[in-house]
């Protein structure tokens, strides 16, 4: 698959890296073999390839957030027997999230605690319109965790369409493309961000980022019991073999991959007619180019992680 654009990678991850890793253990969120486990997926490298123009500090706290992202989704993985605290564990994270400043009790699991400390630092630094969805999209995300764990214990596939839509929440891509504004410091104006062009590029880039997972995913996903990827979705619902459902998979993703320009042309033309400040406009221009950053830092990392590579992938349609 072919995502344009340049492979970067933040030039403060170096300095970053170690800092980060040693509070996690620290922290309690990473035990030693995890953090070995972190160092091999390229966990903390993921951050600096989506993020690659984060200034060291902001770069720091990104990277605690992922970081914190990849154990819950760890956790969300666990067998069924576990999936009862899990399922407490990710309602505490939402009070966390969802409780403003209020104090989280010192037995509270490591990844409770971590929201606790982390998310208030980065919301404070942006506007309330931001800090508000900010907190509202990592709440939803949180919640698709139970999603998964329910529909894992159920063996219930979703609709393609309900599947797509709840794809582009359960993928994280919502709270984490609002902090490409935190990463560049360059908030878009409330108008920008609720534009139907904006929303559209949002959707696209998502689509891209999530089914690219889904496809790098699916070997390791089906021998788990896994039934939220793209792959097990068309098998299921359209009666196809494992090939010809990670081939259609693939059709879809280019479909959207060659959409993604269009969608990026479309926003840059809406937000010239929207009589927005110099600084809101630069924003705009900041956000496209953080957008298609990510994109193509998922893939690059999709890539060099060790996560999907045990598994092995399906054909490449």
């Amino acid at each position: 698959m072919q995502i344009s654009g340049p492979s970067l990678l933040n030039p403060g991850l170096p300095q970053v890296e170690p800092h980060v890793t040693a509070w996690a253990q620290e922290s309690g969120l990473l035990s030693a073999e995890a953090a070995e486990q972190a160092r091999r997926e390229c966990h903390t490298a993921f951050a600096g390839r989506v993020w690659p123009w984060a200034p060291p500090e902001r770069l720091a706290e990104l990277s605690r957030l992922v970081l914190w992202m990849f154990v819950v989704d760890d956790r969300s993985d666990a067998d069924r027997a576990a999936s009862g605290t899990v399922d407490a564990e990710l309602e505490a994270m939402v009070c966390a999230v969802t409780g403003g400043k209020r104090a989280v009790p010192e037995p509270a699991p490591a990844t409770v605690r971590v929201l606790a400390e982390v998310v208030p630092r980065v919301a404070d630094c942006m506007g309330p319109a931001w800090r508000a969805r900010f907190i509202r999209h990592l709440s939803e995300w949180i919640g698709t965790n139970r999603d998964m764990i329910q529909r894992r214990a159920d063996r219930s596939v979703p609709a393609p369409q309900a599947y797509v839509c709840w794809r582009r929440v359960s993928g994280a891509v919502g709270w984490c493309f609002d902090l490409i504004e935190y990463a560049q410091d360059a908030e878009l104006a409330e108008p920008v961000w609720s534009s139907p062009a904006c929303r559209r590029l949002r959707d696209t880039a998502a689509d891209v980022i999530c089914w690219t997972n889904d496809l790098f995913s699916v070997r390791k996903e089906l021998l788990s019991g896994e039934t939220s990827n793209l792959v097990v979705v068309l098998q299921h619902h359209r009666c196809l073999a494992l090939q010809e459902a990670v081939d259609e998979a693939h059709r879809w993703l280019s479909w959207r991959i060659a959409e993604l320009p269009v969608a990026t042309g479309n926003l840059q033309a809406a937000a010239l007619t929207m009589g927005l400040a110099p600084d809101e406009q630069a924003a705009v221009g900041r956000y496209v180019e953080g957008i298609g950053a990510w994109a193509r830092g998922f893939l690059d990392f999709c890539e060099e992680s060790a996560r999907y590579a045990e598994a092995g992938r399906p054909g490449s349609g």
